[in-house]
């Protein structure tokens, strides 16, 4: 099943031409060889980098909140809160900033940029910007989808477990995903009858 710029505009349809045009053609390049091939995977997948991506407007994480107690809401710089976290496998200084959460599902961390550039034969710990390429972006999203058993889980329909394997416990936005899912189901069966 292939997407149109048409679908994908209305889908998103903040992101502007270019950027449907772009992440259009890397998803028809790429969705079939994900097994993204129906119309519930392929809304299950774009309900999700959506709101990861901001409707695909952002390759790359906004400044972190370092003290919500801090009345004038500072920000700082993107990626320091990030600084020394082992778990994203950060242990040289300046990881957290050079490892900020880039492309449409964000991947974030020394450890995520390595296990994707070396599961997809990309340079990513040398040249973490090219996450933000719309096709690298597309195919670590779908590496990660295929990771997770994702198209599993959009088959028998349970965005909550989508949700927490992408966002973990918390579920942030959770609504919002759920919405822009069936928004985007009901556009791919509109269609394709």
């Amino acid at each position: 099943m292939l997407i149109t710029e048409n679908q994908l505009g209305r889908i998103y349809p903040t992101a502007g031409k270019p950027l449907i045009r772009k992440y259009c053609k890397a998803f028809n390049e790429w969705f079939p060889k994900y097994g993204m091939t129906s119309p519930k995977r392929i809304a299950a997948f774009l309900g999700q980098i959506g709101v990861e991506s901001g409707e695909l407007k952002y390759d790359e994480e906004l400044p972190s909140k370092w003290n919500k107690k801090d009345p004038t809401d500072k920000e700082e710089a993107t990626g320091t809160l990030y600084e020394g976290r082992k778990t994203l496998g950060n242990y040289v200084a300046g990881d957290g900033v050079k490892y900020i959460g880039r492309g449409i599902i964000q991947i974030t961390g020394r450890y995520n940029y390595n296990k994707y550039g070396s599961e997809l034969g990309i340079d990513l710990i040398n040249n973490p910007e090219r996450a933000k390429d719309p096709e690298i972006s597309t195919r670590i999203a779908l590496q990660y989808w295929k990771g997770k058993d994702l198209n599993g889980y959009a088959d028998i329909w349970n965005l909550d477990e989508i949700t927490k394997r992408i966002n973990g416990k918390a579920m942030l936005h959770h609504d919002k995903r759920v919405a822009l899912t069936e928004k985007a189901l009901k556009i791919l069966t509109e269609t394709n009858k």
